[in-house]
């Protein structure tokens, strides 16, 4: 191992430290937790279901809310801070530490049921995408010093709109003490294929900066340069190790429909608005599988959520962890992948997820782990 990657292990060390001992209060008006360090909580309800009215909150003390659908779900039903509502719902009836349930996208089922795990949700149809797929790839280019309060970075196709195309709205996570610099490369592909991706400034990432880039973005729609031009309703979340986390995090806003997770620590996939896509590797001893990738993999219950392990043959070591930096490495084609088949709709994309001799379960990938669909 270089000096230059010595360094940066210890200081990813230090402040990895820092950030993992801060607690995990969580944000009752975004409905988002910080990164959590730890296990999961206990799960709150889950509202589940087609179609019908809104329903009630859960009563089950503590734990995390529970997710609802994103095409036809349930209202989300929750255990409430002291008795406030989960959105879609009317207020819960006991106290307890969870936040507060995530409400349906669109016209809801039946309310969540009491404690216990939660009901399954609503998934989008298979193979429907919520925009049409670009027919080719777009020249791309990098805005910087924009965002709120122009701390943020902008990795976009070069011309927006041309021929009524929508570009999807994508936000992007940052791994600890790392910037968007160290990643445009990737973000660069990413954009290449429709996305305008919104990167949070350094060093690090929380779902709430991810996810207020987000929402200034989808706010973007309405005037200025992307007036017009964005598939609002059609975002998505992909960032890396902290980045990931935060991704996994900020998943719980409603346009969400992709969720990426590359090396990343555990959040409320619990709370997710759509699919959630883990990737993580047998040689990485900083972000570990059994500690933080699994446990996230673990907490999903509602959206279909897919755990994929690069196989390296490698001895752990951080430079598994840093690999994906730049271009990211094994993990790209996977994350556009997910991307346009859920955003899209991208049936070229379906090999890489679905049967058992899909691209994910076989070399160089393995220990593949899928739930929450039909993923035959």
């Amino acid at each position: 191992m270089g000096t230059s990657i010595r360094r940066l292990r210890v200081l990813w060390i230090v402040l990895f430290a820092v950030a993992c001992g801060a607690q995990d209060e969580g944000n009752d008006d975004s409905s988002l937790c910080t990164i959590n360090c730890a296990g999961a909580g206990g799960a709150g309800a889950a509202g589940g279901g087609a179609g019908g009215a809104s329903g009630a909150a859960g009563t089950s003390p503590g734990g995390s809310g529970g997710a609802a659908g994103v095409i036809s779900g349930g209202s989300g039903g929750a255990s409430g801070n002291a008795g406030s509502a989960g959105a879609g719902g009317s207020a819960g009836t006991s106290a307890g530490d969870g936040g507060g349930g995530a409400g349906g996208v669109l016209p809801g089922g039946s309310g969540g049921m009491t404690g216990g795990d939660g009901g399954t949700a609503g998934t989008p149809p298979l193979g429907e995408g919520c925009t049409p797929a670009p027919s080719g790839s777009f020249d791309t280019m990098i805005v910087t010093g924009t965002g709120p309060g122009g701390n943020y970075t902008i990795v976009q196709p070069t011309t927006l709109g041309e021929g009524g195309f929508k570009h999807p709205p994508v936000a992007w996570g940052n791994g600890l003490a790392t910037s968007p610099t160290e990643y445009y490369a990737l973000l660069e592909d990413v954009a290449s294929n429709g996305f305008v991706v919104i990167a949070n400034p350094g060093t690090g990432s929380d779902p709430q900066v991810v996810r207020a880039g987000l929402e200034w973005l989808i706010e973007q729609n309405g005037s200025g340069e992307y007036a017009g031009k964005l598939a609002p309703d059609c975002a998505g979340t992909i960032g890396y190790s902290m980045g990931g986390g935060a991704a996994v995090g900020s998943g719980s806003h409603p346009a969400v429909k992709a969720i990426v997770s590359i090396h990343g620590l555990q959040d409320a996939s619990e709370r997710a608005s759509g699919p959630i896509l883990l990737t993580t590797s047998d040689d990485d001893d900083f972000v570990t599988k059994a500690m933080f990738v699994q446990p996230c993999y673990d907490r999903s219950t509602v959206q279909p959520t897919i755990l994929a392990t690069h196989i390296t043959g490698n001895a752990p070591s951080f430079g598994g962890h840093i690999e994906p930096l730049g271009a990211g490495g094994e993990d790209a084609a996977p994350t556009i992948a997910w991307l346009r088949f859920w955003i899209y709709g991208d049936q070229a994309q379906r090999e890489w997820f679905f049967g058992d001799d899909c691209k994910v379960c076989t070399a160089p990938w393995g220990d593949v782990q899928k739930k929450n669909h039909d993923w035959e």
